[in-house]
């Protein structure tokens, strides 16, 4: 199967296929993890406090690795002001592009603390 062609667009993409896949990796790992753990933590009846704090934690984890595979735009490197070719980073220097990756890292930012809060929900369900 041939590589896909990547280029890097200011506010839609910023990494390749590797990196997209390493994300949805990561996110389902995450999300894995983080159901397990909280039905250990209902097992043992251990308290709301730390249900909350484990659904929430994994939650953001699963949900922000998973956005960003989805969408092929990565936060961290919003943040750095890079964009990744084969999980190399590479950095922007167009100011605008800058703006233009920051706008977009914020939306997704507080889309993965909405399904954070989701998933903290699930700790705060009785036993």
């Amino acid at each position: 199967m041939e590589q896909e062609k990547f280029s890097y667009q200011p506010g839609v993409c910023n990494i390749d296929s590797s990196g997209i896949r390493w994300r949805k990796n990561l996110g389902l790992v995450c999300l894995v993890v983080g159901i397990l753990s909280l039905g250990t933590l209902y097992w043992f009846h251990f308290g709301m406090i730390f249900r909350f704090s484990i659904g929430a934690g994994f939650g953001f984890g699963a949900s922000l690795n998973l956005i960003q595979a989805r969408e092929h735009f990565c936060v961290i490197n919003a943040s750095r002001r890079t964009f990744e070719t084969s999980l190399r980073r590479t950095k922007i220097t167009d100011d605008l592009y800058k703006d233009i990756d920051l706008k977009k890292m914020r939306n997704m930012l507080a889309k993965s603390i909405m399904f954070a809060l989701a998933g903290g929900c699930l700790g705060l369900l009785p036993l």
